[in-house]
């Protein structure tokens, strides 16, 4: 039969794991928000940049203006959702590495309560034992 602290460190081996995959996931979903925060900050800038310049102006320029305008406007609307839902997994996904690392740290301090314990009946034993062997030299019945 396997000792509590071999099981408590095949158990360790099993939380390292999850949180490593968890901060995989974490990784993901930051980036997903970075790059959807990057998108919105280029279309605000050709947004920006597209505007008329002070002067003589004809119809047909402002109203390339004004559509680009509107439909930067429109793209940058659309993205307001999937940067929201990818800021929320990405705090979703910090909070499920946090609880990882918890779990994680409550199995090392099982594991090494178990270890300590197991070194400590193991003293025991030899105590035990080197007194009954000492009893029997000494002439002692048992």
């Amino acid at each position: 039969m396997t000792s509590a602290s071999e099981r408590w460190k095949r158990v360790l081996k099993v939380r390292a794991v999850q949180r490593r995959v968890l901060e995989i996931q974490l990784f993901k979903s930051e980036a997903e928000a970075r790059a959807l925060a990057d998108l919105r900050d280029r279309i605000n800038a050709i947004r920006d940049a597209a505007q008329p310049l002070v002067g003589i102006n004809d119809g047909v320029k402002l109203q390339y203006v004004c559509e680009l305008s509107s439909r930067l406007n429109a793209a940058n609307r659309a993205l307001a959702y999937p940067s929201k839902r990818a800021a929320e997994a990405s705090i979703r996904d910090k909070y499920a590495v946090l609880a990882a690392k918890q779990r994680e740290t409550v199995i090392e301090k099982l594991d090494t309560a178990a270890a300590q314990q197991e070194a400590k009946n193991a003293q025991d034993r030899q105590l035990r034992a080197n007194v009954f062997r000492k009893s029997l030299k000494q002439g002692g019945t048992v």
